[in-house]
């Protein structure tokens, strides 16, 4: 009867462990204001793809435009080539300033495969500091959308 009763507790102290060790291993859910940074994270990565896509595209019609008018508007349109080309550099730099967020992997592409860019990991901020964070990153990537929509050659 002893041993019977040892096996029992044996039993019930292993599936104890087990529950003890699922529940340590569960993730929590994030937290509302967490939540809003991860989807203001998503969107802003979406609207920074964009944003570098049309720069791109209008990269090649000016330099369309220039090859086949080498001389009437040449000035105008190596003028908004250059202003691309900041614009192209300063996302670029803005790309390399990216923070992630607890959790987050790198989830956009690098040129060739390659990592251009270091991204910072600030685990230890609060859930508030990560959402304001990502508000600054959004404003920051809006001005540059804005001086885009701006540009005339």
């Amino acid at each position: 009867m002893k041993n019977f009763s040892t096996q029992i507790l044996s039993v019930l102290a292993s599936t104890a462990l087990v529950f003890l060790v699922f529940a340590g291993c569960e993730s929590h859910e994030d937290s509302a204001t967490m939540q809003e940074a991860r989807s203001l994270n998503a969107e802003t990565t979406e609207v920074g793809r964009k944003f570098h896509e049309r720069l791109n595209m209008i990269r090649e019609d000016l330099q369309a435009q220039l090859d086949g008018n080498p001389e009437g508007l040449a000035v105008s349109f190596e003028s908004a080539l250059m202003q691309i080309d900041e614009l192209d550099a300063r996302y670029h730099a803005w790309m390399s300033n990216q923070v992630l967020l607890p959790g987050q992997t790198c989830n956009h592409d690098h040129a060739n495969g390659e990592h251009h860019h270091h991204h910072e990991s600030m685990d230890e901020l609060s859930d508030a500091e990560h959402l304001a964070l990502q508000k600054a990153i959004r404003a920051e990537l809006e001005g540059l959308v804005a001086e885009l929509n701006t540009l005339k050659p």
